[in-house]
């Protein structure tokens, strides 16, 4: 691990910074706190306006959350921190990229008929079944989130072969149907998580939790999966990039 800012790279002294120091807190090395920014700047010796740069990027990243006139609290890495607006990734892909080990209890499995909101989503004909999948989502053993998904049967024949304790259903929709996924519509709110859900993921049931809803579209613009995502309040961290119009 570097322990030192180079004066002879093109990368500038504050990245550099930033990289050490989050390697540091994502190994155990700093928590639950950073020191001082005086002390940082002595220890690494650069000015005190190298370390709020570097302070910045880390908040920005959500690897820290810096208060006004205290020390920076470091995050956790198995903080569910999630960039949007830049790629769609499947929690197992999600969790892979974090260094964690991503698993799933599989609570309900089904084939059913859908109500008025899914069918609407899904633009699904009167009639048509759809496939409900719901799972706990784990990262290091620790619950993240449940999600419920649900698929038109017509799209996904043969479904119920996969054990998805064990398999992506991003990754089959992927292999074995062909189905590349490109964009996904999603919203946000807070709820309040049930006995079952505040037990599932670990919470008190006076804690809240952020729902998210949303529609996956494939290369084609067919909707292929609408879904209900009940994160953990204290591990949901988001971040979205926008942009201005020309």
């Amino acid at each position: 691990m570097r322990e030192f800012v180079s004066r002879n790279t093109p990368l500038p002294a504050y990245a550099q910074l930033k990289d050490i120091l989050k390697a540091k807190i994502e190994s155990g090395l700093y928590g639950p706190t950073l020191p001082p920014e005086a002390e940082l700047a002595k220890q690494y010796r650069v000015s005190k306006h190298t370390v709020r740069r570097a302070l910045l990027e880390l908040e920005r990243e959500g690897v820290i959350i810096k208060r006004r006139g205290r020390v920076a609290v470091t995050v956790k890495s198995e903080n569910f921190f999630r960039e949007y607006a830049r790629e769609l990734l499947s929690f197992t892909e999600e969790m892979q990229r974090k260094g964690l080990i991503p698993s799933s209890k599989v609570l309900r499995f089904e084939k059913t008929l859908p109500d008025s909101e899914i069918r609407k989503m899904l633009s699904l004909e009167e009639g048509e079944e759809v496939v409900i999948l719901e799972r706990v989502r784990y990262g290091n053993g620790e619950p993240f989130n449940i999600g419920i998904s649900f698929l038109p049967c017509r799209i996904v024949p043969g479904i119920f072969s996969f054990d998805f304790s064990r398999e992506s259903l991003h990754r089959i929709l992927r292999t074995h149907y062909g189905i590349e996924l490109f964009m996904a519509d999603e919203s946000f709110e807070p709820a309040m998580p049930t006995p079952m859900e505040a037990q599932l993921l670990h919470i008190p049931q006076s804690v809240p939790i952020l729902l998210m809803k949303g529609v996956i579209y494939s290369t084609e613009g067919i909707p292929v999966e609408y879904f209900h995502l009940k994160f953990r309040g204290d591990k949901a961290r988001f971040s979205v990039r926008v942009f201005r119009k020309s």
